[in-house]
């Protein structure tokens, strides 16, 4: 495991070598070559907000997101999972006074994920089904969102597949075997909100047929990710 702590404020060369590990399970040095194993996680740990991003390659190798709040005060964190190494974040409450080794040791054990446990949810998510109009709806979601007024991009074929990906690994682990739509829409959550990039206001799409920039500017001010993500979810005939 690899826990990168404000990734997206290094150089773009060590994000390049993070994505060759990611992406080709090996990392480079001066005089050596460091293999990754099988099972990998990369975790990278980054402050929410409209603050740097990462290069856009490596951003778009991360699987899924996820926000922590922070327990001392309003800051969150974004946590980014890559899919090609089953990496996500995690933000950890700090421990208190009162809690004793002993007790972290069990709650531990209690949530250790083993490697049978890995293999089962790997042999069980190849036999969950996905009908016809679930895998319309996840397409719809996909062409809504790469054609929302107030996207500028963002929506790759490869988090389209993460999307489908993340649909199905979804349902053993709710006790399913198909993919329901409620599920579908939790993946939606999860795999494109660090990925969408909200378009400005003199670059929305109707301002080349000549809307009124101050219109277009009041109505994308304070709109988010989480907002189109949203909006989607609710303009999308969702299959019965």
């Amino acid at each position: 495991m690899v826990v990168a702590k404000n990734l997206s404020i290094t150089h773009p060369h060590v994000q390049i070598q993070a994505l060759e590990l990611v992406h080709g399970k090996r990392i480079f040095t001066r005089t050596a070559v460091h293999a990754a194993p099988k099972r990998f996680l990369l975790i990278a740990l980054l402050p929410s907000g409209d603050g740097p991003r990462l290069i856009p390659q490596l951003n778009d190798h991360m699987f899924i997101s996820h926000k922590h709040s922070s327990p001392n005060d309003n800051d969150e964190l974004q946590s980014i999972s890559d899919n090609a190494s089953e990496s996500s974040i995690i933000r950890s409450t700090p421990m208190t006074p009162d809690v004793t080794i002993d007790s972290v040791a069990d709650s531990n054990r209690r949530h250790t994920i083993t490697k049978s446990d890995i293999d089962l949810l790997i042999a069980q998510t190849t036999t969950v089904r996905l009908d016809s109009e679930v895998r319309s709806y996840i397409h719809n979601i996909a062409i809504f969102l790469r054609t929302h007024r107030a996207v500028a991009g963002g929506i790759s074929a490869l988090s389209t597949r993460h999307f489908l990906s993340l649909s199905h690994a979804l349902a053993p682990l709710h006790g399913l075997s198909y993919v329901s739509p409620s599920l579908v829409a939790l993946a939606a959550r999860k795999v494109y909100p660090h990925r969408i990039v909200l378009a400005r206001p003199e670059n929305e799409r109707s301002m080349m047929w000549g809307s009124d920039v101050r219109a277009v500017r009041a109505l994308l001010e304070g709109l988010t990710v989480e907002d189109v993500i949203e909006d989607v979810l609710r303009n999308v005939e969702m299959p019965l």
